[in-house]
């Protein structure tokens, strides 16, 4: 059986049928993307202790594979990685990410907490078209789904001292990134049933953890308690006499 070949695996500086190439962001002179997941580098003249400077040909860049195999099912789960270089310094990276940043949208995962997937589960297969951005939630969501996940155990662990979440029952705002409030919700479950939002992004930006989550910003409602005048305390003691 011929083994299936990638895009990645084609090392010739000719375009592919389709190919576009565009400036991977903080490596413009240097570095481009493919939408159909190949990186290369780019001519330039670097310095040389004895030249002075010294020509570099751009090049397609081997992309090394990184095998993370699945106890469950036994399959490997397949990442492409890239060492990009710039001012003596390296940089490692996965490239779906680079290659979904490049094309589709720029994220930063530090900042807001999300991951690129393979839509048809192929780490091989990179290409813009292929990629698709989820949160961690929905992320475990696909792997239960694909079996590569077991919850067996989850049929005879004890809850009993598992600690309770009791911030899902703080009322909480929804503002607009320029600050503005929305609306309140009695709760973060309520909030996310009516919103469709990932409730663990909620509750992240609501702890300063990310700055926002799907175009909003959270943050608890203040809750004033209300203090029982001494009129109607009176009172109540009155009928309770009576």
């Amino acid at each position: 059986m011929k083994e299936k070949s990638y895009p990645y695996q084609n090392k010739s500086l000719i375009n592919i049928k389709g190919e576009e190439w565009r400036d991977i962001a903080g490596f413009e002179g240097y570095y481009m993307a493919s939408n159909l997941g190949r990186i290369k580098s780019l001519d330039r003249e670097i310095p040389h202790p004895r030249l002075h400077k010294q020509f570099v040909k751009g090049q397609i860049l081997s992309q090394s594979i990184a095998r993370n195999r699945n106890i469950i099912t036994g399959e490997p789960s397949i990442d492409l990685r890239v060492t990009l270089a710039k001012d003596n310094s390296q940089y490692y990276y996965n490239t779906r990410r680079v290659i979904y940043s490049t094309f589709v949208k720029e994220i930063d995962y530090q900042k807001d907490g999300l991951y690129v997937i393979n839509k048809n589960g192929d780490g091989f297969d990179c290409r813009a078209k292929n990629l698709q951005l989820l949160t961690k939630s929905e992320k475990q969501h696909r792997a239960i789904a694909r079996g590569r996940v077991d919850l067996s155990y989850m049929k005879t662990v004890d809850r009993s001292k598992w600690k309770k979440n009791y911030s899902r029952r703080k009322p909480i705002n929804q503002y607009s990134l320029d600050g503005n409030l929305i609306r309140q919700f009695v709760s973060v479950k309520e909030a996310t049933k009516k919103m469709g939002i990932d409730e663990k992004g909620i509750i992240g930006v609501a702890k300063g953890r990310y700055s926002q989550w799907r175009g909003f910003r959270w943050e608890y409602a203040k809750v004033e308690k209300v203090k029982k005048s001494s009129k109607s305390t009176n009172k109540t003691k009155t009928s309770r006499l009576k």
